[in-house]
């Protein structure tokens, strides 16, 4: 009983909120500055599921990283809770493209890599690392090595590596990329089912209008390099969504005329 309650309790802490406010960030190319973002604030709501789309080099990526702490921005702030991102937290977690899975670990090793840095005891660990297994599906992989998974698999392991540490914020970099398109499908449907049982706050990044508008609550569609936000847009559609929905066929056709001025 006291497991299950602080199981709950738990559960009930996901979903963060994020704000970021005039941020803007530039790389360092041999001396001279490449602004990328420029004076960029958004808000996301705890539970929230915000898609970013724009074009390719725009900044989308460059973002994320500056949510997940992997870098400070040059300008403006980026707080979660209130509290200022200093640095990488385990409440908050990026999911790549790529899984890149240690091909020397099973898939239960993989997924263990956050709790083993957090000193995480043996029992509770195995306890937690059968709970993300489960939740995407690979409970019968555990002992499976990178090699031995398709994609899909693989993105599942990704995402089970993240989950296990139980994150508040959940930021996605187009982790559905270099799937095929049935598996891109499959997975789609899975990161939304694991977001309305999980009820984390998401961050994606794609390059997927229609991804976006099946996903997401709202999108947010930033310009060319240095990125601005151009729009957002409220998805209102309940979910399950169908891409061909009149109300998202039309978003979408919107969201395309926004991207073809901004390029």
């Amino acid at each position: 009983m006291v497991a299950a309650t602080q199981e709950q309790a738990i559960d009930q802490a996901l979903g963060a909120s994020l704000q970021v406010e005039a941020v803007s960030h530039a790389f360092d190319i041999r001396g001279a500055p490449l602004p990328v973002l420029d004076r960029v604030s958004l808000t996301v709501a705890p539970g929230g599921f915000v898609a970013l789309l724009g074009p390719s080099g725009c900044g989308k990526s460059t973002l994320l990283r500056l949510v997940a702490g992997l870098e400070p921005p040059d300008q403006g702030a980026i707080t979660v809770d209130g509290q200022l991102v200093e640095g990488p937290d385990p409440s908050r977690l990026l999911v790549f493209q790529d899984p890149t899975l240690y091909p020397w670990r099973t898939v239960r090793g993989n997924v263990a890599l956050g709790l083993e840095a957090q000193g995480v005891g043996r029992a509770a660990r195995a306890a937690r690392i059968d709970r993300a297994l489960g939740l995407v599906g690979l409970s019968g992989f555990a002992d499976a090595y990178p090699h031995q998974l398709s994609g899909g698999m693989a993105q599942r392991a990704a995402l089970a590596r993240a989950l296990v540490n139980e994150p508040r914020l959940l930021l996605l970099d187009e982790p559905l990329g270099k799937l095929d398109a049935l598996t891109r499908l499959a997975m789609q449907a899975e990161i939304l089912r694991l977001w309305q049982e999980k009820r984390f706050t998401a961050v994606l990044v794609t390059h997927d209008v229609e991804e976006a508008l099946i996903l997401a609550e709202r999108v947010i569609v930033l310009g060319d390099r240095p990125a601005a936000i151009r729009a957002e847009l409220p998805v209102v559609a309940p979910y399950p969504r169908h891409r061909d929905d009149p109300d998202l066929v039309r978003l979408r056709r919107t969201i395309l005329e926004i991207l073809g001025q901004a390029t």
